[in-house]
């Protein structure tokens, strides 16, 4: 009976135990999903897709950080090269929410190689943050890698040959621009020249210019009167008053001095009629003309009155001042030297 009663006791401490032990267990087990729910960890991860390439081969390395939202994470810094393994190209940095909304996972995708048979070790990658409520900065590392990179094993009993057969690639449009821009260059150089060519050659042949029948300063002084009369800068043509005027005088000049006044320009003009042509008093009211006509042509200047009536007075002038000399000029000037006399 003694003995029964003793059994009876030892089970019931033992169960008495296992009981706290249960209830101690459960405690802390609810007390840190609470945690774990009020306070979401932080972590880490670098995860490659193989442990194991050949030489050249590529292989990608995911990088992730995942923390409590509205945390300040400091995303690991991934140079070009990790001793001999180097990065041949790396995705942008996403940005994930959980479903809840309480965490924020940022990943990015490395693409790596190596060009060298051994085994080598991607060493951890640190990731500093600052949860919300932390006054400091805290950093998780990733665990280290091993990367086996194996050697390509030659068959040296035959022979060598490409790998794949050659494919014909097509012309991009980036290609064939450099080829394209140098014959539009080309083209242009040998217009160039051949412009050049003709606009010597043009310049070398002798212009045969139709001489009028008549005297060329009767043809000027005609064409300035119908001018005159029409009575253009009256009305407000002034930009006609004045090309009429200019070309009356050019087309005078090229008839009197052989002189290619029409396609010369007002300073190749005065130029070519430097010398003893013409004296200084009929080149300067030459130049009142042709440079005058300049300014309504092509700075668009609206003359006063006084400077249209200048302008073809000069006009008469010049042609009286620079025509030629004939007999009838001299009896006219003895007739009026006899009227001045016998007065």
């Amino acid at each position: 009976m003694k003995n029964s009663f003793k059994i009876f006791l030892k089970n019931f401490l033992i169960r008495a135990r296992l009981y706290s032990l249960f209830i101690i267990t459960s405690y802390f087990f609810f007390s840190c999903s609470l945690l774990f729910a009020q306070s979401p960890e932080v972590t880490v991860t670098a995860k490659a897709d193989t442990n194991k390439i050949k030489i050249g081969e590529q292989f990608n390395l995911n990088l992730g950080i995942t923390a409590p939202r509205g945390s300040l994470i400091f995303f690991t810094s991934v140079p070009d090269t990790l001793h001999k393994i180097e990065v041949v190209k790396r995705s942008k940095i996403d940005t994930l929410q959980s479903a809840d909304g309480k965490l924020t996972t940022l990943q990015q995708k490395l693409t790596l190689t190596c060009f060298d048979s051994g085994y080598y070790v991607i060493e951890p990658f640190t990731f500093f943050f600052q949860k919300p409520g932390m006054t400091g900065t805290d950093s998780l590392s990733t665990q280290a890698q091993l990367l086996s990179v194996v050697s390509i094993q030659v068959d040296t009993t035959k022979d060598i040959k490409d790998i794949k057969a050659t494919l014909d690639v097509p012309l991009t449009l980036k290609e064939i621009l450099p080829y394209i821009f140098a014959v539009l260059i080309v083209i242009i150089l040998i217009g160039l020249i051949i412009y050049l060519q003709k606009k010597n050659k043009k310049s070398t042949t002798i212009v045969k210019r139709k001489i009028p029948l008549r005297p060329a300063h009767e043809i000027a002084l005609e064409a300035l009167k119908q001018t005159e009369e029409e009575k253009l800068w009256q009305q407000g043509f002034f930009k006609k008053f004045h090309s009429n005027v200019s070309d009356t005088i050019r087309l005078y000049i090229e008839h009197r001095f052989s002189i290619g006044a029409m396609e010369f320009t007002t300073d190749e003009t005065l130029d070519h009629l430097k010398g003893n042509l013409i004296n200084e008093d009929a080149k300067e009211k030459l130049k009142y003309i042709l440079r005058l006509a300049d300014m309504v042509k092509f700075a668009k200047v609206q003359p006063i009155a006084n400077e249209n009536e200048q302008a073809i007075s000069n006009a008469y002038s010049f042609i009286m001042l620079t025509k030629p000399v004939t007999q009838d000029d001299f009896k006219e000037k003895e007739k009026v030297i006899e009227r001045e006399a016998s007065v």
